[in-house]
Parts: structure tokens; C-alpha cells; sequence
């Protein structure tokens, strides 16, 4: 995969293109997941190096939200257990009452919290994992499909939530989709994707 790009702060950034291009690849990169890559990378103003984990104020400042929730989601823990847990081992102060402010962020009840994952619908539990993401404070949030297991309603739900959150936090996000309506309806700028190459750049 040979790719060369450069992500402006505040904005969205898509990736688009068929199942098996090489998007989610990219993501996973990007969201430090994947150490099998070559070539230079700055992220959120830090220098990335190949085969190396991310470290320090990076984990914290990339975050990403899957396309299935339940990846991000521990099916036999209370939802404000799992989301406590990154902010106890940074030593953040006033946990519940950061949950309790991310879920209305979000257009949730807070006392969802106090729920386990499967007695949420699928939008609730998508909008529970991008309150996992945004309470690291992340600069840059990574978004794997997160849309694309949800009904129609749902997913236009989710994309204008997404939306008010660039222009209320100053987000830079990186959206992958299979998706070219999407892609328009969320994006800055896009490109797209095929055998592991750009093969076109889409301006909104």
C-alpha cells in the first residue's frame, strides 16, 4: 500500500472505496493497531515510527470508534465500568460525573450508563462508543464504518451527531465508508481507494 496525504485540523477526511481496498488497513494504522507498515508518519504532531505501539499522549490523543460497538464495548460490564477504566489508569478526577456529561453530549440519558451493552438499541450503543472515544480528549477521532450496521434512521442519526461534534469540539476525523453518499453528506475532502492505492481525490 503506497499512499501519501496530509489531514487538515477541524475537518473530515474520507476513505472510500470497495470491501477489501484497503481502507479499514489504513485505519488501523493510523489508530496504531497495525505495526506492519513502512514509509513516515506524523500524527497529531508526533513522529510514528514503524513496528513501534503508540505511547504516551499519542494512545490518548488518536481514538477510534469501530463499526461494531461491541469491539469497544465489554459485554458483561456495566457501560459505566468500561468507560471508566482509561480515565482511572490516567488519573482523571470526577469520573462519573465526566460519563455522566459525555452521554449528554451525545444526546443520551445518563443513567444508560448504568446499563450492560445488550440492553441498549444499536444506535445507543454506537453513541456510547464515540463517548468512549471523546472523553480521552482525543485531536484526531478514527471512524471505521460507523454507520454501516445501523438502519437507515439510525445512520443519519449518527452522521449529523458526528457532524455537530466537528463544529462543536474542533474534531479532525478520518471516516472510512464503502459508502459515496456518506462520504459526500460528512466530508471535506475524500479519496478513493482500490488495491491498496488512491486512485482518486474527491473535494466536497
Amino acid at each position: 500500500m503506497r499512499l501519501t496525504w496530509r489531514l487538515t485540523l477541524a475537518s473530515v477526511f474520507g476513505l472510500v472505496g470497495p470491501s477489501g481496498c484497503g481502507k479499514s488497513s489504513l485505519l488501523w494504522v493510523l489508530a496504531g493497531l497495525n505495526p506492519h507498515w513502512q514509509g513516515q508518519m506524523q500524527l497529531a504532531g508526533h513522529e510514528v515510527q514503524p513496528g513501534k505501539a503508540f505511547t504516551g499522549a499519542l494512545r490518548q490523543e488518536v481514538q477510534m470508534v469501530f463499526q461494531d460497538p461491541y469491539a469497544s464495548l465489554h459485554p458483561r460490564h456495566r457501560l459505566r465500568r468500561t468507560l471508566a477504566e482509561p480515565l482511572k489508569l490516567l488519573k482523571r478526577d470526577n469520573i462519573n460525573d465526566r460519563i455522566d456529561q459525555g452521554f449528554r453530549h451525545v444526546g443520551l440519558d445518563p443513567a444508560l450508563a448504568d446499563r450492560y451493552p445488550h440492553q441498549l438499541s444499536g444506535g445507543q450503543r454506537q453513541r456510547v462508543a464515540i463517548v468512549r472515544a471523546l472523553l480521552l480528549q482525543p485531536k484526531i477521532l478514527l471512524l471505521d464504518e460507523p454507520t454501516s450496521a445501523l438502519d437507515m434512521s439510525v445512520q443519519a442519526e449518527i452522521l449529523n451527531l458526528l457532524n455537530d461534534l466537528k463544529q462543536q469540539d474542533g474534531l479532525t476525523m478520518v471516516l472510512v465508508s464503502h459508502d459515496p453518499d456518506v462520504i459526500d453528506h460528512m466530508c471535506d475532502r475524500a479519496v478513493h481507494m482500490s488495491q491498496g492505492r488512491i486512485i482518486e481525490q474527491i473535494s466536497a
